[in-house]
Parts: structure tokens; sequence; C-alpha cells
């Protein structure tokens, strides 16, 4: 009664945590010594951590021993392994005997969740022949292992052993049924079913439709119009605007047939400056000649 725990057996999983609690006589051992061991013999156990200061280097990041004196004596460990499975000892360092409390640790792999899946694609593309992929994801689990199976008698067939499924025409069968398995070492669950169907059998681009319970339901008839009805939708489209551009482009020919008003005036601006200055070319040239001949006659008169 001097020294009591509130639990004694722990169940825990990778990378979880664990937290034990001490109440014991503060007015017999407020200032001893408390630790935390590891070890079968609490006469030979090997000290981890103590209330002196001391923790062993691999414990440092991850374990804590507190005196809360009224509070009790505290043990934390955190991001637990499966080498943490074992025997240890709570105890209180004391002259002679040390008073000390056995707590049994089993660390195990987390249990896996049952698993749901998802199409990372239009799952209405299937009805045009395309190829639909599926991902398989357990929320919770250690180390899990993912594999997709066809539902078969008497055994089921392994498709793929990933957590992604690419389904095309090669692999799909009429009213065929798959499913995805998440497993490892502690359980396993399956999903739900997913349900294929042939709606045009072909050695490529065959049609085909996924149902199931965890998808919305789509249908191949109304996805085939609704595209094709967007494809003439589409070519109405381009067609008016292909009409729009030629008409646009003839009334441009036609607005534009002319040339510019000030080119026109440019031009003609230039055309008058070259007949001027033709025309005083022409007058100072036939001024130069009657000189030359006036100055010729004058020494003959002399």
């Amino acid at each position: 009664m001097q020294f009591k725990c509130d639990k004694t057996k722990i169940q825990a999983t990778i990378g979880s945590t664990f937290t034990i609690t001490c109440t014991y006589g503060t007015t017999h051992f407020r200032f001893n010594k408390k630790y935390w061991c590891a070890g079968d013999s609490r006469a030979s156990c090997e000290v981890l951590m103590d209330t002196d200061g001391f923790t062993q280097s691999a414990y440092r990041t991850r374990a804590q021993i507190i005196d809360g004196v009224s509070r009790g004596l505290i043990v934390h460990v955190r991001d637990l392994k499966l080498d943490d499975t074992g025997i240890y000892w709570v105890a209180i360092d004391k002259i002679y005997s040390d008073i000390m409390t056995r707590i049994q640790v089993t660390v195990t792999k987390e249990a896996v969740m049952k698993p749901h899946f998802w199409p990372l694609s239009s799952l209405e593309m299937t009805c045009w022949g395309q190829l639909a992929v599926f991902r398989c994801r357990s929320e919770r689990g250690t180390d899990v292992q993912y594999t997709w199976y066809r539902v078969e008698k008497p055994n089921n067939i392994v498709l793929h052993n990933s957590t992604d499924l690419h389904l095309h025409c090669s692999n799909i069968t009429e009213g065929s049924q798959l499913f995805c398995l998440a497993s490892n070492d502690v359980s396993s669950q399956s999903s739900e079913f997913i349900s294929l169907q042939i709606l045009q059998p072909a050695h490529k681009n065959c049609v085909y439709l996924i149902s199931s319970k965890a998808l919305s339901s789509y249908d191949c008839i109304r996805s085939t119009t609704s595209l094709s009805t967007s494809i003439q939708t589409t070519e109405e489209l381009l067609s008016s605007a292909t009409v729009s551009q030629l008409a646009w482009s003839q009334n441009n020919t036609t607005s534009w047939s002319g040339l510019p008003l000030w080119f026109e005036c440019l031009r003609w601006l230039l055309f008058s400056v070259m007949i001027t200055i033709l025309y005083v070319v022409l007058t100072c040239s036939k001024s130069t000649s009657r000189r030359r001949m006036a100055q010729v006659k004058h020494p003959k008169h002399i």
C-alpha cells in the first residue's frame, strides 16, 4: 500500500503512447530517488531513467519520469516499438530493499481497418472504352499490404499486389466481381465489391460499366448521348465562329478595298512637289543656256 500504480499490464500498438501514474507515501519517500528499469528480475533489471536526471540515450527523446510528489510518480513513454515489449519495474530507491512494482508491456502492430477504394478518374470514361484506375487504402494499420482479387470458385484470383488497380479490356470478364484486401501480421479486412458489366466486347476499347455500393451509379447511354451532344454543340459553335470570321473578313476587305485618305493626300502632295521641282530645274536650265549664248555673241560684234 506504500506504492501503487494505476496499471500493471499495458497493451499498445507501434507508434502509440502509454502513461503510468503511481502513488506513494510522501511522508516517508518524498526525497527518495525513483526509477524505471527493464528486466525480468527485479534484482538485476537495467535502469533506463530516474528522477535524478539520468536517462539512457535511446530513451531521451521519447520517455520521461516525473516525481509529482502528491500528484504521484508519472512514467510516460511514446513512439512505441516492437522491441519495447517486455517486463519493466517502477521503483523507489530504499536502503536494504527497493520498493518495486512489476509492469508488463506488450507492443503489437496496429490492426487493419476495413479499406475503402475510389476511382482516380471519371467512371463515365468506361463508356468510351477508356482505362479506369482504382486506389485502395486503409485508414489504420501497420505495414499494410494491399492485394486486388477477382471473385472465383473455389479460389479467388490475384489480379494485382498494389494499392492501385488498372482496369482495361484485357483483364475484364463478363459479370466479374473484384475486391481489395488489406492485411498485415495482425489482421486482414476486405473492401466492398466492384461489379463489372461488359456492354460491348472488343479486343481494344471495349465498353463496360462499373457498379458498387461504395460508388455513385452512372448510365452509359446517357453519358454517350451527353458527350455526342457536347461534341455536336462544339462543332456548331466552331462552324458559327468560322462563318462570322469569314463575314468579318469580307466586310473588312470591302471597307478597305481603296487606299486610305491620308495616303492619297500624301501621294498627290509628293506628286505636286516633284512637278514643281521639275519645272524649276527646266526653267533654270533655259536661263543658263541663254546667258551662255549671249556671252559667245558679244565678242564678234566688237
